[in-house]
């Protein structure tokens, strides 16, 4: 797989060529609005236009031609791309031919179960759908896009995931863009990275003197633990997480080990008759039980 190469800072320079920012009109919503409120004339178009989406147009992701020292470049630069509003690239192609690229991506082929929306504003999921292409600088889901400049934080840094456009012809395509087991495989690390946000939000609220928090060292570190031990147990399902959460939450590691608490390791190491799900829940009652007695003591 050819990487994109990622940057400090993005549109340096551009090239001679038009800037833009697709928003996300689900993290700025109403986004058109919003526009307003930070431009006096800004020179946008909901996507979801004059397509089968023409009736989402307030949570319509918004394709936005930047003009020279354009406030809402700083408004995205400050705020924005940290926050995931969107993402950045330039191009020498008209605006009407960018939107019709954009609303060609819109819409693609999942292999088993067929038309599904793109989430085009999401610099997130572009980046996964870039990542997973074989050469992401010759993928058709370039376009007329010259080069193009994705948002994302890594290690609590921001950093921006390039992709510079080497294709020498820019056919727009009339059939769906289809999906491979890499997009999805890449995809779905989104739902569980968001799924580990929510975990870490759990352990921030009822467990952030814990142990397993002092142990990982951040709430997010002690969600991706969380995670990482359910699906090496063999459990699964939303659920089965919150109960290891609470589990690991409560007690850290320790949970796991038969000689410390075997009330607990013994049900979540030990196969037996019961189903896993039945050995969970007695883990969890075992550790809300030793909890309990650890307050009243």
């Amino acid at each position: 797989m050819e990487e994109g190469h990622t940057v400090s800072f993005p549109l340096r320079a551009s090239y001679g060529r038009n800037r833009y920012l697709v928003l996300d009109g689900l993290k700025l919503e109403p986004l058109e609005k919003w526009l307003y409120e930070h431009a006096e004339s800004p020179v946008y178009e909901p996507i979801y236009l004059d397509t089968p989406l023409d009736g989402c147009r307030g949570i319509s992701p918004c394709l936005l031609k930047l003009e020279d020292n354009d406030p809402l470049w700083d408004i995205f630069l400050k705020k924005g791309a940290e926050n995931q509003w969107g993402w950045a690239f330039v191009s020498t192609a008209t605006f009407d031919e960018l939107l019709q690229h954009l609303r060609w991506l819109l819409f693609v082929e999942h292999p088993q179960e067929g038309e599904k929306v793109l989430r085009v504003g999401s610099p997130e999921v572009m980046k996964c759908l870039f990542s997973a292409e074989p050469q992401p600088s010759k993928s058709e889901l370039l376009g007329m896009l010259d080069a193009i400049w994705l948002p994302s934080k890594e290690g609590g840094v921001m950093r921006w995931y390039q992709v510079d456009n080497e294709r020498s012809k820019h056919p727009q395509r009339k059939e769906r863009f289809t999906l491979q087991q890499k997009h999805l495989d890449a995809l779905s690390e989104i739902a569980w990275r968001r799924f580990a946000q929510d975990l870490a939000k759990h352990l921030d609220t009822f467990f952030a003197d814990s142990p397993l928090l002092l142990e990982q060292g951040t709430s997010i570190n002690a969600a991706d633990k969380v995670i990482n031990v359910t699906r090496e147990l063999g459990f699964a399902g939303r659920r089965a997480h919150y109960y290891m959460a609470n589990i690991l939450g409560a007690h850290g590691e320790e949970a796991l080990d038969k000689n410390a608490m075997p009330d607990i390791a013994v049900n979540l190491l030990q196969s037996d008759p019961r189903a896993p799900m039945e050995r969970l829940k007695a883990a969890a009652e075992a550790s809300q039980q030793r909890l309990n007695t650890e307050i009243n003591v």
